[in-house]
């Protein structure tokens, strides 16, 4: 059994090396992202060695009863900060104050908790044999371990929502490896796999991290263009695609510069989101150039909520009446945006031939949209 357990330590050390190496080379995420990433894996890489250790010392010499106190202090004081790590990774701008206060008591309540058990028995103490043992409190450091990670997996989904919930299912199946792996040790407590699942883990999220950062347009939040050519190949549902173009955005770049044309863009992909994310996939596809795909069986939910109307071109008429009601409430803030939005869009289905506006190919689809949205700019233009 030592020697499965002395294996299993040397492929995490293994692992969670070649993940901070890993992290150095990539190119893909933020220095901030890479920092936040870098920290998780060292705080494993050290609570991984104070447990191997701490393991090691159980029942040795007693003249080691303090050190081997020290060492399960580091331990119990350093899990419960890694799923605080994680939630800054995905959330640490949208986290208010008062929120990180409490985070921020709790965490240092736990390390005194467990200074305080190096001296005397509180959630955990070495006994007179060297023996390490759950304290009278033991449970106060499960909660703040465990809250820590419910904390980390509600802010996780708040955050994927964020960017439109892609990748969902591959979160889901990571959240559910995690949770698997802790139901290990509390069926069979002497197999000691905790930091091997915590470890594949950080992995699998800084795999899910990065791909879900190539799919995403920087700037606004939108998913980018990159992801708005995958979503056409794999298009077999009937839907509607609704292209949008900001007027006059030129002007407003030569007018007040380039940093607030990036802010009035932020506005009216926020908005976009508002109007369109419930029901579709929202795109920044160019520079000023936005696209929305509605999502599957979205177009037939939207003709059973709007039974009334005579066919399917009025429903996109009101989600981009909705949205343009939105735009309006930044018009006092935003003087500028009163140039307004134009949009144009197009039916899509395989096998339909129902009005005008309905396409037999994507690309069908794109140049009737295209079109349409041209012959709204050309007519904002007369008005403007």
């Amino acid at each position: 059994m030592e020697r499965y357990y002395s294996s299993i330590i040397f492929i995490i050390l293994a692992m969670l090396l070649t993940t901070i190496i890993h992290l150095v080379d990539n190119e893909t995420l933020s220095r901030r992202a890479k920092k936040e990433f870098t920290c998780i894996a060292i705080l494993i890489l050290v609570c991984t060695i104070c447990e191997f250790l701490g393991i090691y010392l159980n029942g040795t010499d007693t003249h080691y009863v303090t050190i081997h106190g020290i060492i399960k202090a580091i331990e119990f004081s350093g899990a419960p900060i890694i799923p605080i790590l994680y939630v800054k990774v995905v959330s640490a701008k949208d986290m208010k104050m008062k929120c990180k206060s409490i985070i921020l008591g709790a965490l240092i309540l736990n390390v005194v908790c467990e200074c305080i058990s190096i001296f005397t028995p509180f959630t955990f103490y070495i006994d007179e044999n060297n023996i390490y043992v759950h304290g009278k409190f033991y449970i106060l450091y499960v909660l703040t371990y465990f809250s820590g990670i419910i904390f980390f997996i509600f802010e996780l989904f708040r955050y994927t929502a964020k960017y439109q919930r892609r990748n969902n299912t591959t979160l889901l199946a990571i959240v559910i490896f995690l949770i698997l792996g802790f139901s290990v040790r509390i069926f069979y407590e002497n197999i000691h796999t905790d930091w091997l699942v915590v470890s594949i883990s950080l992995l699998l999220f800084i795999i899910y991290y990065s791909d879900l950062s190539l799919k995403v347009d920087p700037l606004t939040s939108l998913l980018n263009r990159k992801s708005y050519e995958n979503r056409l190949k794999k298009i077999d549902y009937e839907t509607a695609i609704i292209l949008l173009d900001a007027d006059y955005f030129k002007n407003i770049n030569d007018t007040y510069g380039h940093q607030f044309g990036d802010k009035i863009l932020k506005i009216i992909a926020k908005t976009i989101l508002q109007a369109y994310g419930k029901y579709g996939y929202c795109y920044r596809i160019g520079g000023d150039e936005f696209c929305v795909i509605l999502k599957p069986r979205k177009l037939e939910e939207l003709i059973s909520k709007h039974k009334n109307l005579y066919n399917k071109c009025q429903i996109i008429d009101i989600l981009n009446n909705d949205f343009d009601e939105l735009l309006v409430k930044q018009y006092e803030e935003f003087p500028m945006l009163k140039n307004g939005v134009s949009k144009g869009y197009a039916i899509y289905y395989e096998i339909s031939s129902e009005f005008d506006h309905t396409s037999h190919t994507i690309n069908e689809a794109i140049k009737i949209a295209d079109e349409r949205m041209y012959k709204d700019k050309q007519r904002r233009r007369k008005t403007v």
